[in-house]
């Protein structure tokens, strides 16, 4: 058995255990398709092992594969702490990369007009999405994450003001069309959100009233669109909802809706002051202006 393969193989061996397809690692590592199949083939031919099964759906990892995902993982991430730790003592930042929920858009022009006003040659990547990047791995540098804190001894976390939440009807429904207490929201028309946002406090609470039509979506645009037509109310962030022209609150956010939101900042980049400077304004601005957050009026 041959030992000459090196981390690119092994990047290419985790990103198809992710991805499942040749084409979607490609995309997600940034290279070409035959240069995925050619790292597989030199992967396996290195070490003697077949690591995945070709199937109709996709890729399907072998039980030696699933065996050595754990060891690969820990060399992926001493490669990205390597790679943070050179980045740092250099101090060439020339890029963060930071992700945070999609409706945070808005909130953040400012604290981003600041920062490129004072670093010029730093470009800031912007990452809207509820996907969950994994800051350990490198994906990205800063994080505004919702619903749980990431405990890892190289990520900072801070705790910013939590997430408003309340109920939003259509703005073309006469006022008493609308609900104006929590009691008067059940056997309404409903929309639910799907996957992880479905275990916020608001939706599991709209989950358990009597409706006599649920209407399921799988994000809060949807949701959003849905309010809008009249055909349902809804629960959205307050963040969402009162940009909105089309909805409006039908009462106040209440605070046992109330969603948390943290800040998480890889330790590396905030060793550098750009990475500081950002992270350290995200946070001032939040603290500073709660109801952006919030929702309270």
């Amino acid at each position: 058995m041959s030992v000459d393969y090196c981390w690119d193989d092994l990047a290419v061996f985790l990103a198809l255990l992710r991805e499942r397809t040749t084409s979607r690692a490609a995309s997600a590592l940034g290279i070409s398709q035959p240069t995925v199949v050619r790292r597989l083939a030199a992967l396996e031919q290195a070490i003697g092992l077949s690591l995945f099964d070709r199937s109709p759906s996709g890729l399907v990892p072998t039980s030696e594969a699933l065996a050595l995902r754990s060891l690969a993982e820990q060399v992926e991430l001493a490669a990205c702490r390597f790679r943070g730790e050179v980045q740092a003592m250099a101090g060439e930042l020339d890029l963060i990369r930071l992700t945070f929920l999609d409706h945070f858009e808005a909130l953040l022009i400012p604290i981003l007009r600041g920062f490129h006003q004072r670093w010029p040659a730093v470009r800031a990547q912007l990452l809207a999405s509820d996907r969950i990047y994994d800051l350990a791995r490198g994906e990205v540098d800063i994080a505004i994450r919702g619903r749980q804190a990431l405990e890892d001894d190289d990520v900072v976390v801070r705790e910013l003001p939590p997430s408003g939440w309340t109920i939003y009807a259509a703005a073309h429904l006469p006022d008493d069309a609308r609900p104006h207490t929590p009691a008067e929201v059940a056997n309404r028309p409903l929309a639910l959100v799907d996957g992880l946002p479905a275990n916020l406090p608001i939706y599991a609470w709209l989950a358990s009233l009597p409706s006599p039509h649920v209407m399921r979506c799988s994000h809060y645009r949807a949701i959003l669109s849905a309010v809008a037509s009249g055909a349902v109310v809804s629960a959205l962030p307050c963040t969402v909802g009162d940009a909105e022209p089309d909805v409006v609150r039908c009462f106040p956010p209440r605070p046992e809706w109330d969603a948390r939101i943290f800040l998480l900042g890889l330790r590396t980049i905030l060793r550098q002051p750009p990475g500081r400077d950002l992270f350290d304004n995200i946070a001032r601005h939040f603290a500073d202006k709660p109801h952006l957050l919030m929702g309270r009026r």
